[in-house]
């Protein structure tokens, strides 16, 4: 194997060890105690009357989840680069 092609190979593999690592510290945080509140913050309010309905708004245009009439809710977020 020639010099180039290992240099090639062994940043690779540092890169991946990094992404590896980075993702285990993100992915170990602990989770909200049983109980808790969440840090208010407002969403934009369903456009479909159905989902307006199944949530229980009239016409708001923006909502907080203190005002979702649900015994669980399930708050996904996504992070895309």
């Amino acid at each position: 194997m020639d010099r180039k092609k290992l240099v090639i190979n062994l940043a690779g593999l540092v890169f991946f060890l990094m992404v590896g690592w980075y993702g285990s510290i993100v992915y170990s945080a602990e989770p909200l105690p049983k109980g808790s509140t969440m840090a208010g913050f407002e969403l934009k309010g369903p456009s479909s009357p159905q989902t307006k309905s199944y949530l229980g708004f009239n016409n708001e245009k923006q909502f907080t989840l203190s005002q979702v009439k649900a015994k669980v809710i399930l708050v996904e977020f996504f992070d895309v680069y």
